[in-house]
């Protein structure tokens, strides 16, 4: 009889290709809202506690259940309770970009508990975790981040003149972005792709363009144009921003971040990489400045890097990942 697995992404569609593992028979769920109802009322999420019912509904025999990003895991822990049931649950994605504090970690603490096993996208994230959540660090088992390369859309303008691109939103620093784009030489510019909220109450430079709800084609046709990619994180302990820097690096793109625990395995070593310590605007600016004097020995380093980036995060290390788990829980 072929084993079930139950996937439960939490803002990923149903028929997101996860991983490739043909053996088993997949039951492919989403927390995404699916109606009027969900999509109208936010808080609580329905949708998340919908799909966490029915992934608890259909974990039944010897299935296994995978589960993304922290909520969701603590949503499908409840219902598994709920109805009585206890498959082993590999909890993906488990990450934090603020740790919860209180009576929410408290519940979160007591849902986890039941977890078999995390993955989490740093060894640096393992500990700390383990540490917050009072779970046992051998249950947390790092994985890198993968993908394949982001799309470009082809009609997507770039913008007039060297620029920088900054992307993304999460543990991003932005009073230091946008202090060390003010300071620019003249004739380099900015574009800042973000959400409406991450610039509440913060002055915009001149020379800075700022985009929002940009799909992604788009966004990486104008980062492919840029001098490279700014992803200035908020402290050496911010454990987001690997997304945005695989997606740069397997695009052959120059970047400049911030020192962090968390991404240090991502970025270290990397001639087209260049590191400045968290909210040191002298560092960005002077850092920036490389990418402008140096660009085509910088973009000829991320060009050149780009296979050995894709071996690193190819999608097939996590269908091994996941697949290693199944065997453990056998």
């Amino acid at each position: 009889m072929t084993r079930r697995i139950v996937n439960v992404p939490d803002v990923s569609s149903a028929d997101d290709p996860f991983v490739d593992l043909p053996a088993f028979e997949w039951v492919r769920l989403s927390g995404l809202p699916a109606n009027v109802i969900e999509r109208k009322i936010r808080r609580p999420r329905l949708s998340r506690y919908r799909a966490a019912w029915a992934a608890a509904g259909a974990a039944t025999g010897d299935a296994a259940v995978i589960s993304h990003l922290p909520l969701m895991t603590a949503a499908v822990e409840r219902a598994l309770g709920l109805r009585g049931r206890t498959p082993p649950h590999l909890a993906f994605s488990f990450n934090f970009t603020k740790l919860p504090e209180g009576g929410k970690r408290q519940s979160l603490a007591k849902a986890f508990a039941r977890v078999a096993r995390f993955a989490v996208y740093s060894g640096y994230e393992r500990q700390l975790y383990a540490r917050h959540f009072d779970l046992d660090p051998a249950r947390i088992q790092p994985v890198v981040w993968t993908q394949d390369a982001p799309e470009l859309a082809a009609d997507f303008p770039h913008m007039d003149g060297p620029y920088v691109c900054a992307i993304g939103g999460e543990g991003r620093d932005f009073p230091t972005l946008l202090s060390a784009l003010a300071r620019l030489p003249k004739g380099i510019g900015a574009v800042v792709i973000a959400r409406p909220h991450n610039l509440e109450g913060l002055t915009i430079p001149a020379n800075v363009r700022v985009l929002a709800n940009l799909p992604p084609p788009r966004t990486w046709a104008l980062a492919a144009g840029s001098l490279g990619v700014l992803v200035p994180l908020l402290s050496r302990e911010t454990c987001c921003g690997q997304v945005t820097l695989v997606s740069a690096k397997l695009l052959g793109l120059p970047m400049v971040t911030s020192v962090s625990e968390a991404t240090g395995e991502y970025v270290d070593g990397r001639e087209a990489i260049l590191q400045t310590e968290a909210g040191d605007v002298d560092a960005l600016v002077g850092a920036i400045e490389r990418l402008a004097d140096e660009r085509e020995v910088l973009k000829a380093a991320a060009v050149a890097a780009v296979p050995r980036e894709r071996a690193l995060h190819d999608r097939s290390i996590w269908a091994d990942y996941v697949a290693r788990f199944l065997s453990d829980v056998a």
